[in-house]
């Protein structure tokens, strides 16, 4: 079958054919139609991340059809459409957490990475059973939009682990990438009264902000209080979080669900006098993508606005050169098999 590959010795990507991958006790084949291309997955050759050992087929959120199952009592049905989760952990608190075809967070992700190795960049993927969520009949969204189904449950995992509570204000830093428009979509659709979006593209966020009458793009002077504050940013300048963050309520929270490198001088003491919180969250448990397609099959999260530029396996090169360079904002990089 035709898949990508990472191998050794080799800093891109490279279009292959391989096995069908096969089945062991407790996983799900799955045919690909589509699957997120994110912009970062260009530094994943280069061998300065933990990855499974090479080779490996990468991959990411993905969109497919269950083609079988290896335990005849498995819930997931033969025909049914699947979206697939690539994050994977052990048992209990242990910072073991990574994701299939990827990377690891932690050096003991190790064990993980290579027991899963492959990911969903081919015809077919083989993961365990876990990992896929049925997607609702009600939702009719095209696979190379839905695969980008991942960001929108960071955003939703954010919010929730920042107690959000519908009528709030909300701003969000970085709110011109993938992850910061896709977080302004999800605040509308679980009752923000107002978001305010803070980004370095002027365009791309009045392009957001043009959904609805709700969002509201920031002045570089804007003061208004906020309720909670989802940072997308990345990146290492932490004054416009740490700004943000000074203007939260009472017992407002800023949430961190961005890639920030650099170290945040809170104002502690401001902090503790208005009871404010600061929380990390990292992607989102499995059970929440369920959560994600429940609101776009209401039609509460809507995606029309939303964009994919698709590409071929075999034009993998190429694809991941265009992520580079054009994904952000409503549109995206996608690839079908």
């Amino acid at each position: 079958m035709k898949s990508v590959r990472v191998v050794a010795g080799n800093p891109q990507f490279v279009p292959q054919n391989i096995e069908r991958p096969k089945l062991s006790a407790g996983t799900v084949r799955v045919r690909i139609q589509a699957a997120f291309l994110p912009p970062y997955f260009e530094h994943l050759p280069s061998g300065s991340w933990q990855t499974p050992p090479r080779p490996f087929t990468p991959g990411q959120c993905a969109i497919g059809i269950v083609e079988e199952t290896a335990d005849p009592d498995c819930a997931l049905r033969r025909g049914q459409s699947v979206y697939c989760d690539m994050y994977i952990e052990g048992p209990g608190s242990e910072a073991d957490h990574g994701f299939i075809g990827c990377f690891g967070l932690t050096p003991a992700a190790g064990r993980h990475l290579g027991k899963w190795p492959n990911g969903t960049f081919a015809e077919e993927f083989v993961g365990p059973e876990h990992c896929f969520s049925p997607i609702p009949d009600g939702v009719r969204t095209p696979p190379e939009i839905l695969c980008r189904l991942g960001w929108f449950a960071t955003a939703l995992a954010g919010f929730r682990r920042g107690g959000f509570q519908p009528g709030r204000v909300v701003a969000i830093n970085g709110a011109a990438g993938l992850l910061g428009t896709s977080a302004a979509v999800v605040a509308l659709a679980i009752g923000a009264a107002q978001v305010r979006l803070v980004g370095r593209r002027t365009s791309v966020l009045r392009e957001v902000a043009a959904l609805d009458s709700r969002i509201v793009v920031e002045d570089p002077d804007d003061q208004s209080p906020l309720d909670l504050v989802l940072d997308c940013a990345g990146g290492e300048n932490a004054s416009t979080s740490v700004a943000l963050s000074e203007r939260l309520r009472r017992f407002g929270t800023v949430a961190f669900v961005g890639a920030l490198t650099a170290r945040a001088a809170f104002n502690t003491s401001l902090l503790m006098r208005n009871s404010n919180s600061v929380v990390g969250s990292f992607w989102f448990p499995h059970e929440l993508a369920a959560d994600v397609l429940a609101l776009i099959a209401a039609g509460t999260i809507d995606l029309p606005a939303f964009r994919a530029e698709t590409f071929d396996t075999d034009q993998i090169v190429a694809a991941m050169k265009h992520s580079v360079q054009h994904s952000g904002g409503l549109v995206h990089v996608a690839l079908k098999p």
